[in-house]
């Protein structure tokens, strides 16, 4: 699996054991090239046992090696080639021990080699000694076939480490896609909870009208199908212009004055925004339907409504207040308003917005400050 993930479909079982066979021959060629300058007719022994003992560390390497580098485990690794340096003296020194009654004097090269390895004894070989003399051999006849390997463990180690990291970034990003999916579904559904909830209102506003026959009713059907034309082709967009919102705000409350006439106060004092500042849709009506739910449909008796609106070095404030009068019935609990509006906020706004909420005796109202600057205009 290691090896499909860096070197592609194409290295197979059949194209792998070619490779291996390949490689296999060509350290063989170099022991046999290594060890023809001694003379005499042993260089085969010495080859096999060079290959018993490169093929031994080559095969164990494969998985030892590859768990420790993974893990930058780097002292069970240095303890391994100090166990290949031994395995690699201890299988030498007995080959040359089976030798020793069978070269003779006359082939003086590999004589002189085998009674090197044999003259202090097998515990002679691992003495500090022998090591300048020897750890090159080793380092030529062993570390030089094993060094593909280590480069293949290494190279396919750094090659999972990126593909590790590149899942984790795609899964972050996918993850990160899914919470801002869900979040915008969320904020639909959200938005999707205001027109019926604002259209319920309006139309009871209406049919009370009509009922008694008011002569501005005809003028209040006109104004919601004005206003029910901006909620369905206006507010689609994930923000609009403030001034839209604005002016959206503006003929609802004249809706609402011409609903419950002058016997309710209505204060409006909207500040004129010169910029054009962006502001998710729908955003500020829930705060006057909340301020009518519990002001003047609750009681009529000092009745009044509070509506300001400025924006000074792009900080927005909006401030709606209402009267209560604590003596009458409380309007049914629940409904979606103010709950809805908090959580849009939370999703549009998360830190950058402020809401105070002040319940007073004889009043209620609510202290909005979003900071607009370094949002999409």
């Amino acid at each position: 699996m290691r090896s499909e993930n860096i070197w592609g479909k194409w290295y197979t079982h059949p194209i792998r054991v070619i490779c291996h066979i390949v490689f296999w021959g060509l350290v063989s060629c170099l022991y046999y090239y290594t060890f023809r300058r001694y003379g005499g007719n042993y260089v085969w022994a010495f080859v096999i046992k060079e290959l018993i003992v490169t093929t031994s560390l080559f095969y164990s390497a494969s998985w030892l090696i590859y768990k420790w580098v993974s893990k930058g485990r780097a002292i069970p690794i240095l303890l391994f080639f100090i166990f290949a340096y031994f395995w690699w003296l201890a299988l030498t020194y007995i080959t040359c021990e089976l030798l020793e009654e069978i070269v003779p004097v006359e082939d003086k090269r590999i004589y002189k080699y085998v009674h090197y390895f044999l003259e202090d004894g097998f515990l002679g070989i691992y003495s500090i000694k022998k090591v300048p003399t020897l750890i090159l051999d080793f380092l030529f006849l062993i570390s030089l076939p094993l060094a593909p390997k280590l480069a293949k463990l290494l190279v396919e180690d750094a090659n999972i480490m990126l593909v590790m990291e590149r899942n984790k970034a795609e899964l972050e990003l996918a993850k990160a896609n899914l919470e801002r999916d869900n979040l915008k579904m969320e904020l639909e559904i959200l938005k999707s909870q205001i027109s019926p909830h604002f259209l319920f209102n309006t139309l009871n506003s209406i049919y009370r009208l009509a009922e008694k026959g008011d002569p501005n009713t005809a003028e209040t059907i006109e104004q919601l199908s004005s206003m029910l034309r901006y909620m369905l082709y206006q507010t689609g967009d994930d923000k609009i212009i403030l001034k839209k919102e604005i002016q959206f705000l503006r003929d609802y409350l004249n809706l609402i004055q011409i609903r419950f006439g002058q016997g309710v106060k209505i204060e409006v004092l909207i500040d004129e925004i010169r910029e054009p500042y962006r502001i998710a849709p729908l955003m500020l009506l829930p705060f006057i339907e909340n301020a009518i739910k519990h002001g003047p449909e609750r009681s009529r008796k000092d009745a009044w409504i509070h509506v300001s609106l400025s924006l000074n070095d792009g900080i927005l404030k909006f401030v709606v207040a209402n009267g209560v009068n604590r003596d009458s019935k409380e309007p049914i609990k629940g409904g979606i308003g103010l709950q809805n509006v908090k959580r849009r906020l939370e999703l549009k706004y998360s830190n950058r917005y402020v809401l105070d909420i002040k319940d007073e005796s004889a009043s209620y109202a609510i202290i909005l400050e979003i900071d607009m600057n370094n949002l999409e205009r």
